[in-house]
């Protein structure tokens, strides 16, 4: 898998798809593990984009470790390569065209299309409509002992919910109402055994949250990004922003309700938008994309609606499954 820095974004939740489409393509092509291999241009390492604008040749390494961890969620993790070089890296897939398939074909590449709906509207739809099924998305085998270690230290007995809070002054249009979302945090205590953990980076975290007692901010114990996609896979249901990590949630047959959603539908093929819910085409009743900003009593019904389809398999065990 070939993911250019020069023509996609340098964003979590477009190496998640990139990281899904190539579990559907080891399945449809018979591999066993998939390389992924990084490519940027040093003098001008990201896509034109208000959002990236604070990366730029200076500081693209500093800002590389965050996609990095990204990349290696994905279970059949072979090879990692990162080139500052195009030149470089076409030397380098031409010269082991015998041992690799190569995704995505040479004509996307050198057309520097955008990939992401490529994705989901031929690799994810052609393969689903055939099997009926996605594979998973899921963390590596250490990142999810370490998240099941988390649970049982900060969650306990109770279900855990991961929460994804966001705040990016560079592109505001999907951030979070941390008010809304501190209301309901309060009328969720003491009536649900439920534990939620915050994901959200440090500067976006709201005091407040800290004085809610079924609250958990992962980062008050230093997650770092692979750390907080973990709890997302391990958790029972997911909810929040429509950003980044959140991502993983799609992929992972759990109930999630992602707000404040930009989701084009149309450009999705075979989902469905009612009123303002959108489901994709893989997507489960309890697995929404909403419209408009997030309140108090939004999230309460949509909470509300995923917890009657979870069942928790043991006491203790936070990851829980799922029925429908």
């Amino acid at each position: 898998m070939i993911y250019d820095f020069s023509t996609q974004p340098f964003s979590i939740g477009d190496i998640l798809v990139i990281q899904e489409a190539s579990l559907v393509l080891r399945k449809v092509r018979g591999v066993g593990q998939v390389d992924l291999a990084l490519v940027y241009d040093p003098t001008s390492p990201v896509v034109p984009d208000p959002a990236f604008s604070q990366i730029g040749s200076e500081n693209f390494l500093w800002h590389l470790s965050t996609v990095l961890q990204a990349a290696q969620v994905n279970p059949y993790l072979g090879s990692l390569f990162l080139f500052d070089s195009h030149r470089r890296l076409e030397e380098f897939a031409s010269g082991n065209l015998h041992i690799y398939d190569i995704w995505p074909p040479l004509l996307q590449y050198a057309s520097r299309e955008y990939l992401y709906y490529r994705v989901f509207n031929e690799v994810l739809f052609d393969y689903f409509q055939k099997e009926k099924t996605l594979p998973q998305l899921k963390s590596r085998v250490p990142a999810r002992a370490w998240a099941q270690d988390f649970m049982e230290r900060y969650v306990g007995s109770d279900v855990a919910v991961t929460v994804q809070l966001r705040r990016n002054p560079a592109n505001p249009a999907r951030d979070t109402d941390n008010d809304s979302w501190v209301s309901f945090f309060q009328f969720c205590q003491g009536r649900y055994p439920a534990r939620f953990l915050i994901i959200c980076a440090q500067h976006e975290i709201d005091p407040r949250l800290r004085q809610c007692s079924n609250v958990v901010v992962a980062k008050d114990h230093c997650t770092n990004v692979e750390q907080d996609l973990a709890l997302v896979d391990a958790a029972a249901m997911h909810m929040g922003a429509s950003s980044g990590p959140g991502t993983i949630a799609l992929f992972s047959g759990r109930p999630y309700c992602l707000f404040n959603t930009d989701l084009q539908v149309n450009l999705y093929k075979g989902s469905i938008r009612e009123g303002d819910r959108a489901t994709l085409f893989f997507g489960g009743s309890n697995q929404s994309f909403l419209f408009g900003r997030e309140n108090p009593d939004l999230i309460a019904t949509e909470f509300e609606r995923m917890w009657k389809t979870i069942q928790i398999s043991k006491p203790g065990d936070s990851s829980g499954s799922m029925t429908t």
